[in-house]
């Protein structure tokens, strides 16, 4: 009695595990087939198109290098370039968005104003000096420690003891 119980059981297992495979390999032809509908080619380049058309409704035309559209792990590394190789950012027209951060000279008395950036992970921050536009702002119109800007100016570099330094020069706040 023992051996034909186990013997059925055993049946009925193979039987089950044989129905679960089979459905498995059709769900899995399914996905193949919806998959192969459309050329690979042409999947990419529909979601190419889209990344592109997001991309190009973001960005501000007016600038050259669009911090602002970018995601945060973008936005830190597109910044620490900037750091890296300035040279090459030279002249261009910045926007970037982030906090502002002042720091003052004790020795020189002079004030720097900077909008930082962070990592994705907010552990890491990185900032660049900005200068208004002296035409339209006076030293009031300056933002207070912390608060969220937007800047747009230009690109620079500027020697100072004997140190190269960035700014972003003539800038905008938005």
């Amino acid at each position: 009695m023992k051996k034909r119980l186990l013997t059925i059981l055993c049946i009925v297992a193979m039987v089950m595990l044989a129905g679960c495979g089979k459905a498995g390999n059709d769900a899995a032809a399914e996905v193949d087939i919806k998959n192969t509908s459309v050329a690979p080619e042409e999947n990419q380049s529909e979601e190419g198109e889209e990344v592109e058309a997001l991309e190009e409704s973001t960005k501000d035309p007016s600038v050259d290098v669009d911090l602002t559209s970018l995601s945060s792990t973008m936005v830190y590394s597109e910044v620490f370039n900037m750091m890296m190789e300035p040279v090459a950012y030279e002249g261009q027209t910045v926007k970037m968005d982030g906090n502002c951060a002042i720091y003052t000279d004790e020795e020189t008395g002079n004030t720097y104003y900077a909008c930082v950036v962070q990592d994705a992970t907010q552990c890491c921050s990185q900032g660049l000096e900005f200068l208004l536009d002296e035409s339209q702002y006076e030293a009031s119109d300056y933002p207070v420690e912390g608060d969220p800007i937007v800047i747009k100016g230009t690109f620079a570099t500027y020697e100072e003891n004997g140190g190269t330094y960035i700014t972003i020069k003539d800038s905008v706040l938005e």
